[in-house]
């Protein structure tokens, strides 16, 4: 989006916190003032008249920033050469401020069921209650502050969804209260401030039983998701919105959102959400905001929130749209905050990598604190007792990584590994001007949550949160464990990356098998073209079947997004090889697009060129990787990286995420016909109809049946 359309579509929402309770008489409850500033732009062009350069990058028709914002100035932005000439656009604004009063619903109660437990009222949290009652510039003064931080918890809410013993929301909530209780009670000297801080940044729910659990609960009006819930009890000051959020659509993540009883703000500086009403109705409401400012001990601290630019083509937002200028709005929006009299600004980011936020921070300035998310990197320091997690690399960093921004001024970057397994803490005093002084090294670093009574920092459960959120889905999850579907004699391999995301796997095989049958299961009845290959994306299958009883459960841990089949018919030969070719393309990495597949055989040769797109999924570098491509039936698409003459075309069967170009798949043009078959149901009804509830080790041998081969 540019910088004008930021200025004039976006809502600057300015959310200040009052200390807790403070407004509790005066504001009924779930209601909060927003202040909503709108800027209203005049441009008043002045043509320059001078002459465009010879070099190649005077040539380039680009714009720049060229003023910063003033009261009553957005930017000025210079246009190089457009027809020969320089042309200065000074653009000018007017504030228009509009006070109003919006109601945030209240979670529906639940009724008392057996086997799980009502939620009747939003959990008690810390959160202070909103005003848009501007408050007076602080007094500077030297400031302690703590900051409390995760990133991609994504919904594993049960101690063992992610490492056995480690992990769990309801440990992960009695580490947080500790910590703040030790950070309220700190010493500090005489006129020096202190104050809390806790902030998710992002990716706070995934795809899974868990999530499934919380939709069924939502659709059948016994209350919010139990995600909503669960970050309402934890008692965030923000919460940054990654790519997850929007794995099954805008409406679920308004419903989230919506659900949410604390009213905290959700924020995403870089996202345009005027395509999708249901999101922009939170926007106007001030759910969703670019940035959040809170007050803690009598001083202001600013968070802005990013999303990852790439969410179109890893997740299903729709008609939401991102902007990757990220450094350019982060700069804009931390000088808006700056000129508002706030000098302490932390950028909570869901860049998915670490690198991506270590590039964007050699852009930034008066941003003093950046939270890295998506990455499940781990920044830890010597003596940090850290989850003991098989084959891992270890820490790739310390706590904090200390980087430079674009003055010259130390940044530190902290991040954790997600799924509760760890709760950051960073304790650092700012002085009087708003800049950092010291560190407190011991009281900063990656807090592990451990559930082994044996290990000396073991943390009890939280009751209130084991009775609302984490008994009533083990009990869920366990009637789906108890339906027994079938057997299989060996471990179906579905590590992440290895196998799954770089070379064939017998699971994948499984997979992909069930994708083509179930494509085609009613295709002559619904007059759908039966498809002759199949492949799934690494990324949409998620973890192993251990050798033993398949279950139910198995299905939905295997296949726990929300995308259905589709028929993609009269694939071409070139077609087919160009989305292959993007699919071994980041060989030897891993990368979620990798593909399963099911019909055909094809040989791969990671020495050669691998394709290259632009943003648009045109290629712009055809890959030479895919050396033959050979259907079952013995006929040749590709041979020697040639096209065979007289290939014939395919129905490919695939889901609706990769058929909508999901992962960066170069379908383009080509549209599938839906199945109406949810990818979990083809593997449930594959294994319970089409192998009669036996996996063999003759069908699916571990390591794949030989359908990729990749050298050298």
């Amino acid at each position: 989006m540019s910088p004008l359309a930021r200025a004039t579509a976006a809502l600057a929402v300015l959310a200040l916190a009052a200390p807790a309770g403070a407004l509790a008489a005066a504001k009924p409850k779930h209601t909060t003032t927003v202040k909503t500033v709108t800027a209203l732009p005049k441009t008043t062009p002045k043509n320059l008249s001078r002459k465009c350069g010879s070099s190649k990058s005077a040539r380039k028709i680009r714009s720049r920033r060229t003023s910063r914002p003033t009261k009553n100035r957005i930017r000025t932005i210079t246009t190089y050469c457009n027809g020969g000439t320089r042309t200065q656009f000074t653009l000018k604004r007017t504030v228009l401020t509009v006070t109003r009063t919006v109601t945030v619903p209240a979670p529906v109660p639940a009724p008392a069921t057996p086997g799980a437990v009502a939620t009747a009222t939003p959990i008690a949290t810390a959160t202070p209650t909103p005003t848009a009652t501007p408050p007076a510039r602080p007094t500077p003064r030297e400031f302690r502050l703590t900051l409390l931080h995760n990133n991609d918890g994504e919904s594993k809410y049960v101690v063992g969804d992610s490492i056995a013993n480690y992990g769990g929301i309801t440990r992960f909530k009695t580490v947080l209260d500790r910590l703040r209780t030790e950070a309220a009670t700190d010493r500090v000297p005489a006129g020096v401030g202190k104050g809390t801080v806790t902030i998710s940044s992002g990716d706070n729910f995934l795809a899974g039983l868990n999530l499934r659990a919380s939709f069924q609960r939502f659709d059948s009006g016994n209350g919010p998701f139990y995600d909503s819930d669960a970050i309402a009890a934890l008692g965030y000051d923000a919460v940054t919105i990654g790519n997850h959020e929007y794995d099954f659509g805008p409406t679920r993540l308004a419903q989230f959102i919506a659900g949410e009883g604390s009213g905290v703000p959700f924020l995403s500086a870089n996202t345009d959400f005027t395509g999708e009403p249901v999101l922009q109705t939170l926007r106007n409401e001030g759910r969703i905001a670019d940035s959040v400012v809170v007050r803690k001990g009598n001083q202001l601290i600013g968070v802005i929130g990013v999303s990852p630019p790439e969410t179109p083509t890893i997740s299903a937002p729709r008609n939401v749209r991102f902007d990757a200028d990220v450094a350019d709005i982060v700069n804009d929006e931390a000088q808006r905050l700056t000129d508002a009299g706030v000098n302490k600004i932390i950028l909570s980011s869901h860049l998915q990598d670490t690198a991506n936020e270590r590039a964007v921070v050699d852009q930034l300035e008066n941003v003093d604190i950046v939270i890295s998310g998506g990455a499940d990197d781990l920044l830890a320091n010597p003596g940090d007792p850290l989850v003991p997690v098989p084959n891992s690399p270890g820490p790739v960093g310390p706590y904090p990584l200390i980087l430079k921004d674009s003055t010259g001024k130390n940044v530190p970057l902290v991040t954790t590994q997600g799924e509760y397994r760890y709760l950051g803490r960073l304790t650092v005093t700012f002085d009087a001007a708003g800049n950092i002084e010291s560190t407190d090294t011991t009281k900063s670093g990656p807090v592990r949550i451990t559930a082994d009574p044996a290990q000396p920092d073991y943390a009890a459960e939280d009751a209130t949160l084991k009775a609302r959120i984490t008994d009533p889905l083990v009990a869920y999850k366990a009637n789906l464990a108890a339906n027994k579907i079938g057997t299989s004699e060996v471990l179906l391999d579905g590590g992440n990356p290895n196998p799954i995301r770089q070379k064939e796997s017998n699971l994948g095989d499984l997979v992909a098998d069930a994708f083509l049958a179930g494509a085609n299961r009613t295709a002559a009845a619904d007059n759908r073209p039966r498809a002759r290959v199949a492949f799934s994306n690494g990324g949409g299958i998620r973890t192993s079947i251990a050798a033993g009883d398949i279950t139910e459960k198995s299905t939905f841990d295997v296949l726990p997004f929300d995308n259905v089949l589709v028929t993609v018919p009269n694939v071409s030969p070139a077609r087919l090889k160009e989305l292959m070719e993007w699919g071994v393309a980041a060989l030897p990495g891993a990368n979620g697009r990798f593909p399963q597949i099911a019909g055909y055989k094809m040989t791969v040769d990671t020495t050669r060129t691998p394709q290259v797109q632009d943003a648009q999924f045109n290629v712009t570098t055809p890959g030479q990787r895919i050396r033959s491509l050979t259907l079952d039936d013995g006929t040749k698409i590709v041979e020697d990286g040639a096209l065979v003459p007289g290939a014939p075309s395919v129905n490919l069967a695939t889901t609706n995420f990769t058929a909508n170009n999901g992962d960066s798949y170069p379908f383009r043009d080509l549209k599938g016909v839906a199945a109406g078959v949810p990818y979990q149901q083809s593997l449930y009804d594959y294994i319970v109809n089409d192998l009669g509830g036996a996996v063999t080790a003759a069908k699916y041998p571990v390591g794949g049946s030989g359908r990729i081969t990749i050298t050298p």
